[in-house]
């Protein structure tokens, strides 16, 4: 009986070259209106203008600041955050019973190969900024934030 057991489970071990699943969205998708502004994450200069895909995410990745810049408009600050989640396919999804063995009766297939996975992706995944011109009247925070005497990220 266990030799038979073995028999059926050594294909499934060698199949699943890993008990992990890893999933993530990585990029942010950036633009402006107008176009053409340039991208900064963290306070360094990208390169890039918009509209543009950024890979800043990742597993256990951290929060970005990214500002926008363009001459004749009003720099725009926002931050982006980076969310993590692990989960795992849980036994009591199955039944049991003193003459049977465990079984994860509600779990598929990918649950049985990767019954472990990490889940992140960057929020929000898209980020579009109306600039302001530079001689347009400051509104809500902004306001608040120019009466304070500092400008805060979104």
């Amino acid at each position: 009986m266990i030799a038979r057991l073995r028999s059926l489970l050594l294909p499934v071990l060698l199949l699943c070259p890993a008990c992990t699943w890893f999933s993530s969205r990585e990029n942010v998708l950036v633009s402006s209106d107008p176009l053409g502004a340039r991208i900064l994450v963290d306070g360094r200069d990208t390169g890039r203008t918009t509209p543009a895909s950024l890979p800043i995410g990742g597993h256990f990745g951290t929060d970005h600041v990214i500002e926008l810049q363009k001459k004749g408009y009003r720099p725009a600050r926002y931050r982006v955050q980076q969310y993590s989640e692990g989960y795992t396919s849980k036994w009591i999804d199955g039944a049991y019973d003193p003459v049977m063995l465990p079984l994860p009766m509600f779990w598929s297939a990918g649950d049985v190969a990767y019954p472990f996975g990490v889940r992140s992706a960057v929020i929000p995944a898209e980020l579009c900024v109306r600039l302001e011109r530079e001689d347009a009247p400051l509104l809500g925070f902004d306001l608040l934030a120019a009466k304070a005497g500092q400008k805060q990220p979104q």
